[in-house]
């Protein structure tokens, strides 16, 4: 995918989107080996690390984990609360 066309994820910034977008492909790409609950489980406990960075705080916004939580999921019925 060209740069231009990345999901934001809801993050303020480009390098927060950055961030958010190494815990999106390392969460698919673990869906792909160990299946979706875990790589949401993964994913979920990264953007809260994240969260605690300067200027990373919005990480955990309801907005950026649904975005994150689809890219991650797919379709699979893995509930978005855990």
């Amino acid at each position: 995918m060209h740069p231009i066309n990345k999901p934001t994820y809801g993050m303020f910034t480009p390098e927060g989107n950055y961030m958010v977008d190494r815990i999106v492909n390392a969460g698919i790409k673990l869906a792909a080996e160990d299946g979706p609950t875990s790589a949401w489980a993964f994913a979920y406990r990264e953007l809260q690390k994240l969260s605690h960075a300067k200027h990373f705080e919005e990480a955990t916004d309801t907005d950026v984990r649904d975005q994150v939580h689809q890219y991650v999921v797919g379709d699979a019925d893995v509930p978005f609360y855990i």
